[in-house]
């Protein structure tokens, strides 16, 4: 019989609520003892649409605020003008690039990043749900993210 630490598993942490035009929001995840996180997924159910006139809003997933070492999805078709309407969008059912490691989508600088690297175990990891720039930034989204840990 395996140990735990040995099997894989998958946890999906979800932000209800998240307003995305005031300010940057981080909120802390730690997984399971003596295990590295990869972040697989990334979804946004936006309940108001994202705006940002130089940079639409993003989800970032690193070390600390801001950083996005483990993923990264901006929140809109171009880097700015053009963020998401109403309604689910995830990172993993974009147009990635998906022969080559880690999966990513560039039809403008860093729109999808996933599995980009293995987070240390027992260490906090930092999902920064940033605001757009420029204009009057706007949006408001429930947030998930999933990680898999091994």
């Amino acid at each position: 019989m395996p140990f735990y630490n040995d099997v894989p598993c998958e946890e999906t942490y979800w932000y209800p609520a998240q307003a995305f035009g005031a300010a940057t929001i981080t909120h802390n995840i730690i997984g399971p003892w003596g295990k590295q996180g990869e972040v697989v997924d990334v979804m946004a159910d936006v309940t108001t649409a994202m705006v940002g006139t130089t940079t639409v809003p993003e989800i970032d997933v690193g070390t600390t605020s801001g950083d996005a070492s483990y993923a990264r999805y901006r929140l809109g078709t171009a880097s700015g003008t053009v963020g998401y309407g109403t309604g689910v969008h995830r990172a993993a059912q974009e147009n990635l690039v998906r022969q080559v490691q880690p999966p990513e989508l560039n039809d403008y600088a860093g729109h999808v990043m996933l599995e980009t690297a293995l987070s240390p175990a027992n260490t906090a990891i930092v999902v920064t749900l940033k605001a757009g720039t420029g204009g009057t930034p706007a949006g408001a989204a429930d947030v998930m993210i999933k990680i898999r840990w091994y």
